[in-house]
């Protein structure tokens, strides 16, 4: 029965019981175990499972049809809202229950099929795709085992707002991938031409017309491989299938194939080889250097970002599910305080029991630290004891073997014993609840089964015998801490490897019953060999291989979908589920708010302490005695003489520099900044103040500490706040003293910190150190004197210094109080600002003698291009040692050579640099002629390779990634060792169960070891296409070899090293699905299990340990990690303020000129924008076929049509122009950076359509040959035209330049990484072209990957830096005598052998250096990007929308575009700002002031910048105290401070004066201020200002107003027919506003404070003053009272007392300076009224006729700028 009522249904409780829940997860899970065995490979094997299966889905169809129809009973179906199929879930639920339905009545017609045949059903095998929809079943599994504790609306949020990070990313990549593939397209096109016979038929290729191996080739003059004779170039006519869809640019959609295969980082060096041999090679370097770069570096790591970002959300929502328990592993031992003899102690009690007697011993000995060592001395020689092992494959391997077995035996009793004292003295109970108890018991039992001799020799316990290593990891107290922090709580990681797990299954099963009925198809027979497939895929080790066989062997009209399918799966397993493990990981590391605060305090405090003591070399001084010098002082102006004194009394009367005219130089002498606008100007001279200092206290030092507080405070009253300071710094007695807090007090809140105090403990620690070294100038002659020969002050010394520290100084941007100098090319000349000249020069030389290395060759074998035999390449090298000699000595003579403060030894750098040069000159002056493998000249020739590194310790930046990655080296080193434990114990793993049992024969006829003697023909590889003869033996070619019995070519487990070199090579998933085939064939699929898991712990899990640890200490060391949430939006804010730019909108044209009003209107319509943007798509989608003169021959009417389109479209972006230019005008059209790219595309498109439509085209009829070149110049220019148009598509969609700038700042922001990566591969490939540089060619070594020159090598590195196959490689670079050729004395360029463990050392260092860490430095900055440019809107502290406003409103003030504006106009600007920015004059009126002096006087009352008025809005948008890390705290509270002080001074004193004038000429208030209108009132301005007339006097205009609601309180007038002024309407205030500055201090007390001081004296007068009443100021003595009555105008004598915190807030008319008093007394002998104050009091009335209300009177400059805002 349907239900007809609207009301939501009771529920039944059967329906909703736990059996019912129960029956539905039973059936689910019978439905995925029926699906995944339902193959005729897997139904072949077993002929009952047919009938199980059958049987099984009938109870699963059951269930769900009877749920279905029990729901749709009680709830009905459509009636109502809450009915059955109403909700989707349901829906889903129906829809698998009828595909269940329909796939066992499929099964019953194949039984009816197989049992009468004669019916003629005909069942084919490809109807079982209909069962690849059930393993979908697992969604409705998913949420009856999984409880969500979050409402389902959070849910849908969270999940609506990933899933749209991933679609816009997805578009990102998309446009990525359609860029490369279109331009693939036109640069490479069909590449068919191969190296053949030359009686080949292009049409019917056989395999033995093809070159061994088979080779791409260029026709003659394009510039590939040329094929050697007698083979030609022939272009052979293939199709897909046949070319292998791999590495074809033919098409759109074949490009784009390759292009993500390719991004993938497997299998793209064999298309780089095949581009290069077709066409030049450096367009294919170029062409996938960039692909990989961007595609697999950059936008696929963006991926992580998001993921991250998300799981981030994710876990803030289900804290509660994840959150750490606080118990820990010792739950059972619980503690208590007890007293003893020795007094008071915590006592563990186990469980409470307390033992007595000998148990009581055994737990003392159990706990005491010699059992622990002695237990874990035992479990290494254990692990030790089993990887000494080594097969060798002969009959001595089974007693050895034996032996193994009881050294095992013994241990394994030893181990037993253990557990078992353990459990007799806390007890079984006690003892099992301890979960490393709980491991140590099931290691024993399983070892014990071990032992026994029928088990031990099949391996089927071996597990536990290996993982008893894992006990060493409770033995390292910060090994333990870093596992238990990575892989705790259990939830998180645990939860992702199921899901991982059981995604991969239901991906198999999709899979399997897809593609199980394709023939000669093996990957997808049973789901096992399915889900090996699957999981190969997520490796991506040769998944490209994989997907080629089956698009191969599926229907020619299947394979789009089929590509598409394995394309999409790949996609979301290795971009998001790979990448959730790294957010796992992350997320783990990630520290606690608290922590974070904690973590910065003790990072300054570590800092302090590092600058209060000086360095070990510097503390040798302190072992000698002390030999004071004695100082001269020179001659006075007097002639009397001076006697010689002690260095520390002369100090006392030392002057130093003037503070007004010299410059004062910080500290790390990087910068010099002038405190004074006159330094620029004066002669600097060496008189100035004199302080009295006691001792060596350094003045530099505490006037460099107050500068840096105040660097941001420019402008007359900070100067003189800044000479103040200094003079209090110091007391009577010349002692430092502490400086008195100018900022208020605040009582500090628990948890906070003291700014301040950490600020002066710093200083302190700086002075104290600056005393030691002046101590020990004073009292060790040596010490500061270089070499101990050069003097301190010596003039040589000096110059030296000037030579040394030079630099060109980009800050210069008129921060000494002078104008700002406009500079063009900012960033460059912040680059060349980084290093002092002389570091460029010795960069520059180190750069010349690295290219001319790379010239360096042994090819010839007669050496004749070494540089030992070259004396070309040794003039670079005697140029580098001679510049090196001369900075060296120089820099040593101005620093010191190693005891000196700044001396050139005072780092690794400083070691590495000598280094570098002393090999250098070795080198030189050696020049060995012989250089044999691993001897001592070959050696110093590696270390000659380490001259790029050089480039380290000289640029700044890049020494600063260096310590970078060292500061995290820790972490590093630990996860680094976690790893190597796990390969350890895989290894040891690996040994025992196939360890001696590789070898097999290398013919695959033979399988004994007896039989495997004599030759056979063994094929040769020839090509990877689809050609006839391919598959036949008598075709194929042989070659006749030696049969060998042998192991596997690159691995074996025949001892632990071989073992850990095979798990190291699998830990870069290279090389794993060779030995699971190896293991497969030859020890069955038990065997493949082992790899399996080590593939998915160590790889999937380990790697992305790599990952995420590089990444939190990238963020750690920039100090970002640290950062709490506000102190990170606020560090993301000031990135992205520093990013925004002035808009470029075009002005709009007046309504006069109607035509081009509408063409604006036209113009900046969205749709209009929109339509271009597709335009744009359209255009871009011409490039689908390739435009040049081969694709023109084969299909001419297309390449026309194509060509016509593109021009067609072009003619259309010229309209476009030319409509934006009619409305903008050309000059606003100009001012666009967008538009004026657009011109510049335009013109170049109108350009190409001149010269190829009528030039190209028709010149046949001058000359064919002609033709075809102008043809190819224009084709080439026009697909160029296309390809800028299809990136302008970036700066019309948002989302696109958004993430378009995330990953142009992440270059910029990784130069520096890349440039050190770029050195470090520089380095490699010296060495690689030192060590293998000959050797001979194998499986990967060939003519496009050897060391022969370094250019080649950095290719090869290139490669082994995405990892492809540099395995492989390493294995050829291996091979030695006897399998190469090599005599005693050869050279190393004359033999064709590697270096064995040279290469090992080589790879692996490479691989693990720049590959697991360097390499996830992109990924770190990535993310640090991502988070700046894409976060989202409610997170940040400005959105978007805020910053957008801002130049909106920006770009109505500066109308001239000049990117600055007169600081008049600062507060028009700020009066139209909405949003978070927006100022409310009315309610915000003390901050308004604030925001408008602060702008005035910080930039002297000139021009102010786009930036300056946006970063002083983002201060006053924030809480300074939650947001802004210490420093910077400490400086925006002291400039803040000054500012409101100021303004509060100038305030108070103005308003005084307008009463005192008042007080004086009481007579004439009736005519002040405002013009009596009929009885009206005063016209009030929108600023607030009154209208007045310009004859009016100053005394007749002053009175008192109620200004913005703020006034004083005035008596009431008896009339009662006066009108009251119509109310102001008040914004609503601004959410996270504040409303003064700074936010902690009341807006009462500060006005008190200043009231106080304005009419006492001086805050700085040090005289006492008697208190006065806070609340009133008696400002006159009393006088007769008054009071004006009605109809009277004599005013009488009032007194008046006015509160301090009732001071009325004046606005000021005066624009260049509105608080000055200099201005001010100006204003009042002007024109114009500098203020008006008015009481509340009645005017009378005139008798005349009203007056209508007029607008009031503005300035010259506000009448200007309003009339051209409103024209």
């Amino acid at each position: 029965m349907l239900s007809s009522q609207h009301k939501k249904p009771v529920r039944s409780s059967y329906v909703e019981s736990d059996r019912v829940e129960w029956a539905l997860k039973i059936a689910c899970t019978i439905s995925m175990i029926t699906v995944c065995i339902h193959t005729p490979r897997t139904i072949e094997l077993f002929q009952p499972l047919n009938y199980i299966i059958l049987a099984a889905d009938f109870i699963s169809v059951s269930i769900f049809m009877l749920d279905s129809v029990l729901r749709i009973h009680y709830e009905g179906i459509f009636r109502c809202d809450s009915s059955y199929l109403s909700n989707r879930w349901s829906q889903f639920s129906v829809f698998i229950s009828i595909i269940h339905l329909l796939s066992f009545l499929l099964h019953c017609y194949q039984l009816i099929d197989n049992f009468f045949p004669f019916l003629h059903l005909n069942y084919r095998a490809w109807y079982g795709a209909i069962r690849s929809i059930r393993p979908f079943i697992i969604i409705r599994l998913i949420p009856l085992v999984v409880k969500f504790k979050l409402p389902k609306n959070r849910i849908e949020q969270l999940l609506k707002r990933s899933s749209q990070q991933v679609k816009n990313v997805t578009l990102f990549f998309v446009f990525f991938m359609t860029l490369y593939a279109i331009f693939g397209i036109q640069l490479f096109g069909r590449m068919d031409y191969h190296c053949v016979q030359p009686k080949t038929d292009p049409n019917n290729v056989t395999i033995m017309d093809l070159a061994i191996p088979d080779t791409m080739c260029a026709p003659e003059g394009i510039g590939g491989y040329e094929c050697p004779a007698p083979m030609v170039c022939m272009q052979l006519n293939l199709n897909a299938k046949g070319e292998g869809f791999y590495g074809m640019f033919n098409d759109f959609g074949a490009s784009v194939f390759t292009v993500y295969l390719a991004a993938s980082e497997e299998g793209w060096v064999y298309v780089l080889y095949d581009c290069m041999d077709s066409l030049p090679s450096y367009l294919a370097f170029l062409y996938f250097c960039t692909l990989i770069f961007f595609l697999a570096w950059l936008v696929k790591n963006v991926f992580i970002a998001v993921i991250t970002e998300t799981f981030a959300e994710i876990r803030v929502q289900f804290s509660e599910m994840w959150q750490k328990k606080e118990v820990t592993l010792d739950e059972g031992f619980r503690k208590k305080l007890e007293k003893t003899d020795d007094g008071w102690r915590l006592i563990r009690l186990d469980g409470e029991v307390e033992p007595e007697g000998p148990k009581q011993k055994l737990q003392w000995m159990l706990r005491s630290m010699y059992f622990q060592c002695f237990v874990i001395i035992f479990v290494v020689i254990n692990a030790i004891g089993n990887a000494m092992f080594v097969y060798r494959h002969d009959e001595t391997d089974k007693p050895r073997k034996y032996n193994f077995y009881l050294f095992e035996v013994g241990f394994t009793i030893l181990f037993n014993v253990e557990c078992i004292i353990k459990i007799l003295c806390y007890g079984f109970r006690n003892f099992i609840r301890r979960g490393i108890f709980k491991f140590e018991l099931i290691l024993c039992l399983g070892s014990s089964l071990n032992c026994v001799k029928f088990f031990y020799e099949r391996n089927y316990f071996t597990y536990f015998q290996t993982f008893r290593l894992l006990r060493l990891i409770k033995a390292s107290p910060i090994l333990e801490d870093f596992v238990w922090k990575i892989f705790s709580p259990g939830k998180k990681l645990g939860g992702l490897v199921i899901f991982t797990i059981a995604f991969i299954c239901c991906y198999s099963a999709i899979s399997l019953q897809l593609f199980y009925s394709v023939p000669n198809l093996h990957h997808f027979r049973t789901f096992p060999q399915a889900f090996m497939s699957m999981f190969q895929i997520i490796t991506q080790e040769g998944w490209t291989d994989f997907v080629v066989e089956v698009l191969r062997a599926t229907d020619d009209n299947l394979v789009p979908l089929v590509a598409l399918y394995f394309v999409a799966y790949h996609l979301f397993v290795t971009l998001i589920v790979l990448s959730l493990f790294v957010a796992v990981i992350l997320d783990n590391l990630e520290m606690d708010e608290e922590l974070k605060k904690v973590k910065q305090l003790r990072a300054r405090e570590a800092t302090t302490s590092m600058r209060s003591t000086l360095p070990w070399r510097l503390r040798v001084f302190e072992k000698f005695p002390t030999r004071p010098q004695m100082a001269a002082m020179r001659k006075a102006d007097s002639d009397f003489p001076m006697p010689k004194v002690r260095g520390s009394f002369t100090h006392q009367f030392a002057v130093d520099h003037s503070l007004e005219t010299t410059d004062v130089i910080e500290s790390d002498f990087e910068f010099p900044k002038r405190i004074m606008k006159s330094a620029g100007k004066r002669k600097i001279s060496k008189s100035g103040l004199t302080f009295r200092q006691i001792g060596s206290t350094s003045l530099r030092c505490s006037l460099n500490n107050l500068l840096e507080k105040s660097r941001s405070m420019t402008g007359k009253f900070l100067q003189t706040a800044v000479r103040n300071k200094q003079f209090n710094m110091y007391s009577e007695n010349g002692d430092l003293s502490r400086p008195s807090d100018s900022a208020p007090k605040k009582n500090a809140k628990q948890g906070e910190i003291d700014i301040r105090a950490l600020q002066q403990k710093r200083q302190l620690a700086e002075i104290t150190r600056n005393r030691i070294e002046e101590d020990m100038r004073e009292n060790h002659p040596f010490f500061d004197r270089p070499l101990f020969l050069v003097g301190r002050a010596s003039q040589l010394r000096e110059f030296c210094k000037k030579m040394v520290h030079s630099k060109y100084d980009s800050q210069d941007d008129g921060t000494n109080g002078g104008a700002k100098t406009k500079k063009r090319f900012k960033e460059i000349r912040a680059l060349i600002g980084i290093m002092p000249y002389i570091d460029w020069a010795m960069a520059t030389v180190t750069i010349v003698s690295c290219i001319s290395m790379l010239f360096e060759s042994p090819w010839p074998t007669t050496g004749e291009n070494l540089v030992m035999n070259n004396g070309y390449l040794q003039i670079s090298d005697y140029f580098f040692v001679l510049s090196m000699t001369f900075e060296l000595c120089v820099k040593i003579i101005a620093n010191g050579l190693f005891f000196t403060p700044k001396a050139v030894v005072r780092d690794v750098g400083g070691v590495m640099n000598l280094f570098i040069y002393f090999t250098s000159v070795i080198f030189l002056a050696w020049m060995p002629k012989h250089v044999e493998i691993n001897s001592l000249a070959q050696f110093l020739m590696i270390c000659r390779a380490m001259r790029p590194l050089r480039i380290y310790t000289l640029v700044p930046h890049i020494r600063r990634v260096v310590l970078e990655f060292f500061r995290g080296f820790k972490e590093i080193l630990l996860v680094t060792i976690l790893m190597i434990v796990v390969m350890f114990i895989f290894a040891s793993f690996g040994v025992q169960i196939v360890g001696g049992k590789l070898a097999a024969c290398n013919d695959p006829t033979v399988s004994s070891r007896e039989n495997c003697t004599g030759v056979f023909w063994q094929k040769l590889f020839v090509t990877r296409l689809e050609v006839y003869g391919k598959d036949t033996e008598a075709m194929h070619p042989k070659i006749m070899v030696p049969r060998v019995w042998t192991n596997p070519r690159n691995f074996n487990f025949d001892h632990v090293g071989n073992a850990m070199l095979a798990l190291f090579e699998t830990l870069s998933f290279k090389g794993w699905n060779v030995i699971r085939d190896i293991l497969w064939s030859r020890h069955g699929p038990w065997a493949v299990v082992f790899i399996h898991i080590y593939v998915f712990i160590g790889c999937m899990i380990g790697l992305t340990l790599f990952v995420g640890v590089v990444i939190a200490n990238y963020t750690q060391n920039r100090g970002t990690a640290l950062l709490t949430v506000d102190q990170r939006r606020w560090h993301d804010l000031k990135a992205r303020l520093k990013m925004a730019q002035p808009l470029h909108v075009p002005p709009k044209p007046s309504e006069s000129a109607r035509l081009r009003t509408k063409l604006y209107d036209l113009t900046m319509s969205r749709w209009f924008n929109q339509a271009f943007a597709l335009l744009v798509v359209l255009n871009s989608f011409t490039l689908v076929i390739p435009w040049n003169v081969e694709e023109e021959e084969q299909r001419a009417t297309y390449v026309f049509t194509v060509t016509a389109l593109a021009a067609f479209m072009n003619m259309l972006f010229v309209i476009e122009i030319i409509l934006k230019v009619i409305a903008y005008t050309f000059s606003g059209f100009w001012q666009s950076r967008r538009n004026r790219v657009d011109l510049l595309i335009t013109v170049f498109g109108v350009i190409w359509i001149f010269l190829h439509f009528f030039v190209a085209l028709p010149s046949s009829k001058i000359d064919v040959d002609v033709q075809v070149e102008l043809k190819k110049f224009t084709y080439t220019f026009g697909y160029l035209v296309v390809i800028l148009r299809f990136f302008t598509i970036a700066s019309r969609n948002s989302t696109l330049k958004m993430l378009m700038l995330t990953v142009i700042m992440s270059m910029f922001r990784s130069f520096f990484i890349i440039t050190a990566l770029f050195l470090l591969v520089l380095f490699y490939a010296y060495t690689g072209v030192i060590l293998f540089p000959m050797v001979k060619y194998g499986m990967a070594v060939s003519k496009h990957v050897n060391f022969r020159t370094a250019s080649e090598a950095l290719v090869v590195l290139f490669r082994c830096l995405t990892g492809e196959d540099w395995n492989d490689i390493m294995h050829d670079c291996m091979r030695s005598a006897p399998f190469c050729y090599w005599n005693e004395g050869m050279n190393y360029w004359e033999t064709d052998c590697g270096n064995f463990y040279g290469a090992i050392i080589y790879f692996c260092s490479f691989y693990l250096i720049i590959t697991y860490i360097v390499r996830n430095l992109l990924v770190a900055v990535i993310m640090e990007n991502f988070s700046l440019f894409y976060s989202s809107e409610e997170d940040a502290l400005l959105s978007y929308a805020d910053i957008r406003n801002f130049q909106y409103v920006w770009n109505m003030v500066d109308q001239e575009q000049k990117r600055t504006i007169p600081v008049e106009r600062v507060k028009f600007l700020l009066r139209l700002l909405k949003g978070r920015l927006e100022v409310d004059p009315e309610k915000d009126r003390i901050l308004f002031k604030h925001m408008c002096y602060e702008m005035e006087r910080l930039h002297n009352g000139e021009e102010v910048s786009f930036h300056d008025v946006l970063y002083m809005l983002s201060y006053r948008s924030v809480d300074i105290r939650k947001s802004l890390q210490l420093e910077e705290l400490l400086q925006r509270e002291e400039l803040e401070f000054i500012i409101e002080e100021e303004v509060a001074k100038q305030t108070i004193r103005t308003w005084l004066e307008g009463c005192l004038r008042k007080m004086r000429n009481p007579s004439q208030k009736d005519a002040e201020g405002v013009l009596p209108f009929g009885g009206g009132h005063p016209v009030i301005h929108s600023s607030g200002h009154s209208s007045i007339s310009h004859e009016e006097t100053v005394a007749q205009r002053l009175r008192f107003e109620n200004i913005r609601g703020d006034s004083v309180d005035t008596e009431e007038t008896e009339s009662s027919e006066e009108e009251t002024p119509p109310p102001i309407r008040k914004k609503a205030a601004v959410k996270n506003r504040r409303g003064s500055i700074p936010d902690v201090l009341s807006r009462t007390g500060l006005f008190q404070e200043a009231a106080r001081k304005f009419m006492v004296g001086s805050s700085s007068e040090k005289k006492q003053v008697k208190s006065r009443s806070p609340e009133t100021v008696q400002l006159l003595p009393k006088r007769a009272n008054s009071e004006i009555r009605k109809g009277s105008g004599q005013p009488k004598n009032f007194h008046l007392q006015l509160n301090v915190y009732d001071l009325p807030d004046v606005e000021e008319r005066g624009e260049d300076s509105p608080f000055s008093p200099k201005n001010l007394s100006d204003d009042f002998n002007g024109e114009h009224s500098p203020l008006v104050i008015t009481p509340s009091l009645p005017v009378p009335p005139t008798h005349g006729s009203p007056r209508p209300l007029m607008p009031c009177e503005t300035t010259k400059d506000i009448e200007k700028w309003w009339n051209s805002l409103v024209d």
